[in-house]
């Protein structure tokens, strides 16, 4: 039996990162709640499937505390394009000369 047929092998790969590299990882790893190997792991993942957008928890939950906020200020703007729409209707008809 080789080393790869043994059910508990892990490939080992050294990889020489340039000056700073390593901290942004470990700085990534740790906003992610995952040790810098397992960050490399998914990093090298999402690159190899293609996938721009694979978001952990952390961040699909970011997006959707933006999403709630972005739907309340639409409706806050719509509601202010409604008054003020009213506001401009009260004052072309205040405006009107009598027949």
């Amino acid at each position: 039996m080789t080393q790869k047929d043994d059910p508990v092998f892990v490939e080992r790969f050294t990889v020489r990162m340039p000056d700073g590299m390593r901290d942004a990882v470990a700085t990534r790893a740790k906003a992610n709640g995952r040790s810098m190997n397992a960050e490399i792991v998914q990093i090298l993942e999402d690159a190899l499937k293609g996938s721009e957008w694979n978001l952990d928890s952390t961040d699909t939950n970011e997006m959707k505390t933006i999403i709630r906020l972005q739907e309340k200020l639409l409706a806050d703007y719509a509601d202010a394009l409604e008054r003020g729409s009213e506001i401009f209707k009260l004052i072309a008809k205040s405006n009107k000369k009598p027949t």
